[in-house]
């Protein structure tokens, strides 16, 4: 995974959005050359975007939310806004507004937020972009990007509490909230065979590690033989020596591990719940120790070498254990050795080892009124759009299906 410099290593600034005629046009050429070059984008397979044409005429609230498996997902995004003809509004991390980004992309309606904290300000931002403005507001639940298109990670419920908030200044006016799913995927084009760019791409992997490449593996095999390596030298570090079983249980035995001790020497305790949610609470008690630390070496080392060990955390829950196996197609493959080129080799964004096609479909729309009515709790229908939304994405991602076989 690509790491991002945390909030106390940058100057996080409120940058208003709006959207420049100029600049949107500008950037409408920017992204389709990105995504044509960089994310080898040549085709796109769309269905369902009459969906959200139709609520935008309406003059709804629409927030889209899509799942984040790519580096692709922002450009392919805006393309949608271009052939409808409207612009969107964009939540970002405030991380990639530093230098001349952060005068481009206010002007093409993307607006920061500070994913490792409560930030009440991007709050507000989206609340009023979503109760008050013609144009849609796109949030990507997941946060980060995991690069397993088949698989939707626990969401966060921010994106239901923008909605059910901006539901109040929509029903003023006798509108109301829709939350669209949408779901990505990608595919190498029929007529390209990337299988002898992908064993490349694994021979320079294991070539890092000094690993032989052994005639006749299938790439399942040397991709399960490079991880089973990599792992056992996080837990000797980690664990003190190698484990034994089934690849899925270590990593989870290791991040249970790291994650626990952390708590207990952080909170007082362990606790439970998806791994996002445990990590993003221990990212914020870092940086807390961070900034009341001041000068003390201590307390700032050990909270360094926290906020360290918690990336490391993620780097293995993006990795299921049994992701390529469990449906070995050309893309799971490509998607695993991409992860592993930004893990092993610490390049930010690997190119993609073919031209591909973006698969994208709208889904049905959900109306956030239908369960933030009045007699329910905000927190209780936050928590039941989340689970819809969870459950309609992955419906998107399995009714696309799997890629080609590998």
């Amino acid at each position: 995974m690509r790491r991002l410099p945390l909030s106390d290593e940058l100057t996080h600034r409120v940058r208003a959005p709006s959207v420049s005629p100029f600049w949107v046009r500008a950037g409408a050429i920017t992204f389709r050359r990105m995504l044509r070059r960089e994310q080898r984008i040549e085709q796109y397979d769309i269905e369902g975007l009459d969906r959200l044409a139709e609520l935008i005429d309406r003059g709804d609230g629409v927030l889209i939310a899509p799942n984040h498996c790519d580096d692709a997902d922002a450009g392919v995004v805006f393309e949608l806004s271009m052939r409808l003809h409207r612009p969107f509004f964009y939540m970002a991390a405030f991380q990639i507004f530093q230098g001349k980004a952060g005068y481009v992309l206010p002007r093409v309606g993307c607006f920061p937020v500070d994913r490792e904290g409560t930030d009440l300000r991007a709050f507000k931002t989206a609340v009023e972009l979503l109760g008050d403005r013609p144009n849609p507001l796109v949030v990507f639940p997941e946060g980060e990007i995991y690069h397993m298109a088949d698989r939707l990670t626990p969401i966060r419920e921010g994106v239901a509490t923008i909605a059910c908030s901006a539901l109040k200044k929509r029903r003023a006016a006798g509108k109301t909230v829709w939350i669209v799913p949408i779901g990505l995927k990608y595919r190498f084009l029929d007529d390209h065979d990337p299988r002898p760019a992908l064993d490349a791409q694994m021979t320079s992997l294991e070539a890092h590690l000094r690993r032989q490449t052994r005639p006749g593996r299938s790439l399942v095999d040397r991709i399960y033989a490079f991880a089973e390596g990599a792992v056992c030298l996080k837990e000797i570090e980690y664990l003190g020596s190698a484990r034994s079983g089934p690849l899925a249980d270590r990593l989870a035995e290791l991040r249970e591990h790291i994650l626990g001790a952390m708590e207990e020497r952080r909170f007082g305790t362990r606790k439970s719940g998806p791994v996002p949610v445990r990590v993003k609470e221990l990212r914020r008690a870092c940086l807390d120790a961070l900034s009341n630390a001041r000068t003390d070496p201590e307390p700032i080392a050990e909270a360094r070498q926290d906020l360290n060990d918690l990336f490391v955390v993620i780097q293995m829950f993006s990795y299921p254990g049994d992701y390529v196996r469990d449906c070995p197609t050309l893309e799971r493959a490509a998607e695993v050795l991409l992860k592993l080129e930004q893990d092993t080799l610490g390049i930010p964004f690997p190119s993609p080892r073919g031209p591909r096609r973006a698969v994208v479909r709208v889904g049905e729309p959900i109306d956030v009124g239908a369960f933030a009515n009045g007699s329910e709790r905000p927190r209780r229908a936050a928590s039941a759009l989340t689970t819809t939304l969870e459950e309609r994405l992955q419906g998107l991602l399995d009714a696309i299906g799997p890629g080609r076989p590998l």
